[in-house]
């Protein structure tokens, strides 16, 4: 391979793909690398990217090391790793930032299924995991999942998270007015009028378990206690 090919940068629609030749030892590519990262700095401007590394296959630690290359010789803002076909998607976390990883703000919830669109009357989406909905909930309409439920827009059909029993799952939504909502084995009252004004302010909510009943919080940042108490 030609030297100038031992790395290459593609931009895409994703964020940043960086092809890395995969006959070269690694101290030798690592070389080549932040040349190219040097070279190629004046590009970025602080754009904030998702990266994915492709043609050869790293190990943690020398994906980090070429992650800390490229973040500091760099000023890429990189948000986003995408994994290999033997790797997990990761959040990147910076050397500075490394103490976040011991949060408890930080958790694993598993399996999770994305839906893009309105979840109209009649129609139903069930999932052994998580599930993330980009759209509203219409009346009529029902989400359930064995995990949490998270929804970019508004409830007003039934929602029904931990439905195998799981009462420390949660509901999230920019405007919860739901019809039913159920966590676990325990179901919310069906809100009036005055609830449902209430509810669907322009700040997001979060619906959780507490002392065996639904509880509604806006989503405000001061919800630490939510994921401690269990």
């Amino acid at each position: 391979m030609h030297h100038d090919n031992h790395v290459i940068f593609k931009g895409t629609k994703d964020g940043l793909t960086i092809l890395l030749d995969n006959e070269l030892d690694f101290v030798t590519l690592q070389e080549h690398f932040e040349k190219k990262v040097v070279d190629a700095s004046r590009f970025f401007h602080g754009a904030k990217v998702a990266l994915t590394f492709q043609g050869r296959e790293l190990s943690e630690e020398e994906q980090q090391i070429l992650v800390t290359i490229l973040s500091k010789k760099s000023q890429l803002d990189i948000s986003f790793i995408h994994g290999t076909d033997t790797d997990h998607d990761k959040i990147f976390i910076s050397p500075e930032q490394s103490n976040i990883e011991k949060s408890t703000n930080v958790w694993d919830e598993g399996k999770v299924r994305f839906y893009k669109g309105t979840i109209r009357s009649g129609q139903r989406i069930e999932f052994a995991g998580n599930v993330v909905i980009i759209g509203d909930v219409n009346p009529g309409g029902q989400v359930i999942a064995e995990e949490s439920i998270v929804i970019l827009g508004s409830v007003k059909g039934m929602v029904h998270a931990g439905s195998r029993g799981n009462v420390k799952a949660f509901v999230a939504a920019l405007s919860m007015t739901p019809m039913q909502l159920r966590i676990g084995n325990i179901i919310s009252r069906s809100p009036d009028e005055d609830d449902n004004q209430n509810a669907s302010t322009s700040m997001a909510h979060i619906a959780y378990v507490y002392e065996q009943r639904i509880c509604m919080e806006p989503i405000d940042g001061k919800m630490d206690y939510l994921f401690l108490k269990n």
